[in-house]
């Protein structure tokens, strides 16, 4: 079989790179991106160092036209594992831009494509939940609907999972959380948090408040904190110097070590993601094939 020759466009990559500030060129293709990639992991669907290489190679038409460029999380776990610090995420949101400003996607695609990315955060807490008792071992089609769509019960309340009967906790080894009481709830980090967009689904100012507030064992109780994707760009842009991402975190190794969580929870939800995330992906093809004359295709 005899393949067409590709025909780089250097100028363009390094003309790209002009307006992203990615860091692109840097890249050694060691392929660290796409194992720290969460979509990757659950999925297969998004390499990010191929998106990379392609900018390189100036390959813009074919860019525009890549699927993959959507179901970007903008969790920057690409630039926390690159050793070049790579930034394919900035990548990929620049390639979006451009496709909607060159009319390969309708900008119509923006309100809904921003409102699944709301709406998976539901299902995401749903599976969360399951795991913190059970292993999700299938999703029916109409049960991922179901949770798609349906918002949690009372939406000011601060949702939590009732213990197992016979649960014990464990008295804690870890260090005391930093408190965040330099917050002043201006709102900074959940604006900047893309996954935030129900309160009571995920909200890192809430979270902030409640660790001030020594909420502990509600905050250890709920599948929120299991939801943060350690983007830490809620601690980048804190006027006041509060490291949301780090509070999260340490309350994640709490939950563990106090036996809120079993020791095989992180492996059970690692599995649930590979359940949700395809058909998360699904619902963004279906949103391409809407808005746009992209082919898109689940690969085998």
């Amino acid at each position: 079989m005899v393949m067409d020759s590709i025909e780089p466009d250097l100028d363009l990559g390094a003309r790209i790179e002009g307006q992203t500030d990615a860091h692109s060129q840097l890249c050694w293709t060691c392929g660290t991106c796409d194992g720290e990639c969460p979509v990757f992991r659950a999925t297969g669907r998004l390499r990010p160092q191929k998106t990379v290489r392609m900018v390189n190679l100036g390959l813009m038409a074919s860019l525009l036209r890549l699927p993959e460029i959507w179901y970007c999380l903008s969790c920057r776990s690409c630039l926390q594992g690159c050793p070049n610090r790579v930034k394919p995420y900035e990548l990929h949101r620049y390639l979006r831009d451009e496709a909607i400003a060159q009319g390969v996607v309708s900008s119509d695609i923006i309100a809904p494509y921003r409102r699944l990315f709301s709406d998976f955060q539901r299902v995401r807490w749903r599976a969360t939940a399951h795991c913190f008792k059970a292993e999700l071992t299938s999703l029916t089609t109409d049960q991922w609907y179901k949770w798609l769509k349906t918002p949690l019960r009372g939406d000011s309340r601060f949702q939590i999972i009732e213990l197992a009967p016979g649960t014990t906790r464990r008295a804690s080894s870890t260090p005391a959380l930093s408190n965040g009481k330099a917050c002043f709830t201006c709102s900074e980090c959940s604006n900047c948090c893309p996954i935030f967009g129900e309160r009571a689904v995920f909200d890192p100012q809430r979270i902030i408040r409640m660790a001030a507030l020594d909420m502990s064992a509600e905050l250890l109780r709920s599948p929120s904190i299991w939801l943060c994707l350690g983007c830490q760009q809620c601690s980048d842009a804190c006027s006041q110097l509060v490291r949301g991402h780090d509070i999260i975190r340490r309350f994640q190794e709490r939950a563990v070590a106090e036996g809120i969580v079993d020791d095989q929870f992180v492996y059970r939800l690692a599995a649930a993601n590979r359940i949700i995330y395809p058909q998360f992906l699904n619902e963004i093809d279906a949103l391409l094939g809407m808005f746009s004359g992209i082919s898109t295709s689940t690969p085998q």
